[in-house]
């Protein structure tokens, strides 16, 4: 049954966020990262942040802004893999959290299903501003984890309990590394994918430092613009500090790999005559490369611009 409402009726909603860019109030944000890379670690310190009024860092202009003093963030925390008394209370005292603003379910408070129902109660009894299920994978009814259509189901309730309820809903689980693209390795990944309009991916340091991490922003459809990681460093006290990655910035895509050098893609692409900047951003679009940073970067490789009747540009290597 066809029942068409004039755009008129839409009132304008802004974004509010837990975590900007990364967590998004009212939303569903799925992390995901290989088993025992830390995603864990990574909730539970920023829950004990957030218990004390600490929030996160956030990007801004590609700089990592230091931690904002604000009101506490009450959570409530489900998980299976993890036991309250031996891994996550001690880690949250190790964060110096305040225990008083998080509440906990596990096996042996009864079974929690992902569903809108659930997400609701959590908000309603506990006034929970965030909630974390990890590894949201246990948590599925048995329809939801064999059929597709079910999994866009419940992603569907999920997300519509989150929207209602104001909370922001993180879902975090492994994915297999012996299966292809990082967004289709788990349960359900093309469903999720194609789904939520949140993803973030922890990675390990690809330069090989065993205490980084980097945290990417895998999808947000909320934002048009590209993210910036943050850097995730695990001290020998035992304690997670933000870095700022923009030093970084240009190095490696998404999947973690090594990303053209701007100036060498420059180089190679104009030297056999000058381009219409319409052809150097399609050839940057197929690199992976933003036109800002070749713009940043076309001095250094020696690149002028002329202005063309099109109010387009002609990019060309300067003669010798």
């Amino acid at each position: 049954m066809i029942c068409p409402k004039p755009l008129s009726v839409v009132v304008n909603k802004e974004i509010k966020w837990l975590w900007k860019p990364f967590i998004p109030y009212g939303k569903v944000t799925l992390l995901q990262g290989d088993t025992g890379i830390g995603k864990t670690s990574l909730m539970i310190k920023l829950i004990a942040d957030l218990s004390n009024g600490i929030y996160p860092p956030t990007m801004y202009r590609k700089k990592l802004l230091p931690s904002q003093q604000g009101e506490p963030v009450r959570t409530y925390y489900v998980s299976v893999e993890n036991g309250m008394d031996d891994t996550v209370a001690p880690l949250f005292d190790q964060f110096n959290g305040d225990r008083s603003f998080v509440q906990f379910q596990d096996e042996s408070q009864g079974h929690f299903t992902l569903c809108s129902a659930e997400i609701e109660a959590c908000v309603e009894q506990t006034g929970a501003q965030l909630i974390i299920i990890d590894p949201w994978q246990q948590f599925l009814d048995n329809g939801s984890s064999s059929d597709n259509v079910a999994m866009r189901k419940m992603v569907y309730d999920v997300q519509t309990a989150a929207e209602k309820t104001g909370a922001a809903v993180v879902l975090a689980g492994n994915y297999t590394k012996s299966l292809g693209s990082e967004l289709r390795r788990g349960i359900g990944g093309s469903e999720l994918n194609n789904t939520l309009r949140c993803i973030l991916t922890i990675q390990d340091d690809p330069d090989g430092d065993p205490a980084f991490r980097i945290l990417r922003v895998t999808k947000m459809s909320l934002l048009g613009k590209e993210m910036v990681p943050v850097g995730i460093r695990m001290t020998e006290e035992g304690q997670i500090v933000y870095e700022d990655y923009a030093q970084r910035e240009g190095q490696f895509d998404n999947e973690g790999n090594d990303k053209v050098d701007p100036v060498q893609f420059l180089r190679q692409a104009l030297r056999d005559g000058p381009l219409d900047s319409k052809v150097i951003r399609k050839l940057a679009e197929d690199a992976h490369i933003e036109m800002y940073t070749l713009y940043r970067n076309r001095e250094k490789a020696g690149v002028d611009l002329k202005e063309q009747p099109d109010k387009s540009s002609l990019w060309r290597l300067k003669r010798c």
